[in-house]
């Protein structure tokens, strides 16, 4: 109300006094004076035409000259094309008693970067005793502004990912609260995105309350995008939604679980139905002690894993789910066994493996097994051929209790590639031998590509016995190059293999390098090996190369015969330098380097003796083929000795 109007309404109120107290001295009482209308003010709003926050104050009263005051009526938002607030009031006000009240209003109809604005008109008037109504209500208009929400999705697919799909988001506003999220989701056909939830003759989204942040869709297929944003309490929605593109793949179903363990390796799987390769049993030695651990994710699709469950053969019952059931432990029985795990996620989408395997006695008694590992191709007879390799060796085994009994790896193909010898063929061995060419099977079993047991590792650890020996073995079984160093923390299955049961911990490889200043003198000339202190104390005796005489007969390392070049007589190959690892092996050999300083007496045979005949490992760091037969056989016997091995009296 103006300062003029509140000026006129008090004189009105003096006249009226007035004429109240001369009609009071009338001498006609039955003349009944007029009621006059209330007033109404605005006693604290916003300033007319200000901008205000959505959250708005108002206070209002009002007065009566000849009565009283007895409500209020209120309108907002009066349109243009009503002329009077009086008019507006009458059809769409609000009858209150109260005097003040704070407003939530709307800011949602024009926005800038980062705000929400919305215009808005007040109207309120006074009612008195009498019903009369102030003529002329008190307004104003003013802007109304809100700070617009940010919505993010904070769980989500990756970009490629299974056929059901979790997303969780959530929201912030700096000035208000969150009321309601509302969400779609879209697919693409055609090079067009099409609304697919919510149906569009459905809506243009879902609306869910403040508390509903996730939502679980599938199954789906190929590429969708998903669009989620918030409204807050002044009916601000967030006008930069979070966006997520995804594309569904449906082979990609239930969560990866991971299985750990400690001799089949680590293996991966997903789906309801496990590959059929789980479905034969792999052959594993009694004794073993299994150890298993799995995992699973449901990270690339938004899921989350809500439990695991396992069963030990039996699967006629089943454990309740549970997110803490992640380890088994067993020493299988001899006969037929699964392991089941499986893994579910809030999909209820369900992933299942197998682990089979057929528990084999090893009896380590009926025969000697030999490993022709040699090059099955045969590419370079000039070396020696499969069949003098064979021969070499049957004469170096003569004379034994034990049968010899041979396994040739080009008799064993699988897949098209030759096979090392299996747990079958290894449960009645009493010792291995196995030579190895620069070619070898024996990488296979330590193949981290293609988890599975490894029959060699399993019979030493049941009490095999073994005489290993090659060209490079030890950097066919890592994997990795020369010089090679194996400490306590590591636990792949190729470092275990050499540290626990070769006993070796580091080795370096005398290489093809030439000498400096004489090229024609090679740099891995080796003339033999002879026994280190350790080795003496053991019997053992002195091993050399075979190179025979160029000039009369040469013996089987005879490539480096060249009359103008008469000291490459005696150039022997390629040897290892072995460290044991912190002394639990016997290094017996050290090595007779001819012309390469570097490697003058360093160690080339590791033993290890177990103490009862069982569990023995000897490592020998060069290739005895090409070294004099009968010093061969005297090393080999030995070592046959030292592990229980009798001969025909």
């Amino acid at each position: 109300m103006t300062r003029f109007k509140k000026l006129l309404v008090l004189m009105m109120f003096a006249a009226v006094l007035a004429s109240g107290f001369v009609l009071g001295c009338s001498k006609d009482p039955g003349t009944r004076v007029p009621n006059l209308p209330p007033e109404t003010t605005l006693s604290f709003s916003p300033d007319s035409m200000s901008i205000a926050n959505y959250r708005v104050r108002m206070n209002w009263f009002g007065w009566d000259a000849d009565g009283e005051v007895v409500f209020f009526e209120t309108a907002w938002d009066k349109p243009a094309d009503i002329e009077s607030w009086s008019t507006w009031i009458d059809s769409v006000g609000r009858a209150v008693v109260g005097t003040d009240s704070i407003f939530m209003l709307a800011a949602a109809d024009s926005f800038g970067d980062a705000n929400a604005y919305a215009l808005h008109s007040f109207g309120v008037r006074a009612v008195d005793n009498e019903g009369a109504r102030d003529a002329t209500p008190e307004s104003l208009v003013f802007t109304a502004v809100t700070v617009l929400p940010e919505t993010e999705i904070t769980r989500g697919p990756a970009s490629v990912t299974g056929p059901m799909v979790t997303f969780e988001w959530t929201a912030w506003d700096r000035d208000g609260v969150i009321v309601a999220y509302d969400y779609r989701l879209f697919d693409r056909l055609d090079n067009e995105w099409r609304q697919v939830v919510p149906d569009p003759a459905a809506g243009e989204s879902i609306t869910v309350g403040p508390g509903e942040t996730s939502v679980l869709f599938g199954p789906l297929a190929g590429l969708h995008r998903f669009e989620v944003w918030a409204t807050d309490d002044a009916g601000a929605a967030d006008q930069t939604p979070a966006v997520s593109v995804f594309t569904v793949n449906p082979e990609l179903a239930g969560p990866k679980l991971y299985i750990f363990t400690n001799v089949f390796g680590t293996h991966t799987f997903r789906g309801p139905v496990w590959p059929d390769r789980y479905n034969i049993p792999e052959p594993i030695f009694a004794g073993e002690r299994l150890a298993f651990a799995w995992g699973a994710t449901a990270v690339d699709y938004g899921g989350e894993v809500t439990g695991y469950r396992h069963a030990y053969d039996d699967t006629s019952t089943w454990p309740a789910w549970s997110i803490f059931d992640r380890r088994f432990r067993v020493v299988p029985t001899i006969g037929r066994h699964s392991l089941y795990v499986s893994a579910l996620d809030n999909a209820h989408v369900m992933t299942r493996s197998r682990i089979y395997f057929d528990v084999v006695e090893a009896s380590l008694n009926d025969y000697i097994l030999v490993v022709d590992d040699y090059d099955w191709w045969e590419n370079r007879p000039a070396w020696g051929t499969d069949e003098d390799r064979n021969d070499f060796y049957n004469r170096i085994l003569s004379g034994y209790v034990r049968d010899r009994s041979e396994w040739e790896p080009g008799d064993h193909i699988q897949d098209g590639r030759p096979m090392p010898p299996d747990v079958h063929a290894l449960r009645g061995a009493s010792t291995v031998i196995w030579y190895c060419d620069n070619t070898s099977t024996i990488a296979d079993l330590f193949d981290p590509f293609q988890p599975s047991y490894n029959a060699l590792a399993g019979y030493l650890r049941v009490g095999g016995n073994i005489i290993l020996c090659g060209s490079e073995v030890l950097t066919q079984v890592t994997g990795d190059p020369y010089p090679l160093s194996i400490d306590e923390s590591d636990t792949t299955t190729a470092a275990v293999f050499i540290r626990d049961y070769l006993h070796i911990g580091r080795a370096d490889h005398s290489g093809y390098a030439a000498n400096q200043g004489a090229p024609w003198n090679y740099g891995y000339c080796m003339h033999g090996a002879v026994p280190t202190p350790a080795g003496e104390a053991l019997g053992f005796e002195p091993v050399y190369v075979d190179t025979g005489d160029c000039d009369v007969e040469p013996g089987k390392w005879y490539f480096y015969c060249d009359p103008p070049n008469a000291n490459y007589y005696h150039c022997g190959f390629s040897v290892e330098k072995l460290v044991n690892f912190q002394g639990t092996g016997l290094e017996i050999y050290g090595t007779d380097s001819f012309l390469n300083g570097n490697y003058e007496g360093e160690p080339s045979v590791v033993l290890y003796l177990s103490g009862d005949n069982r569990g023995n490992a000897c490592y020998i760091g060069f290739m005895l083929y090409y070294c004099q037969e009968d010093d061969v056989k005297d090393m080999i016997d030995r070592v046959m000795a030292l592990f229980g091995e009798e001969k025909i009296q």
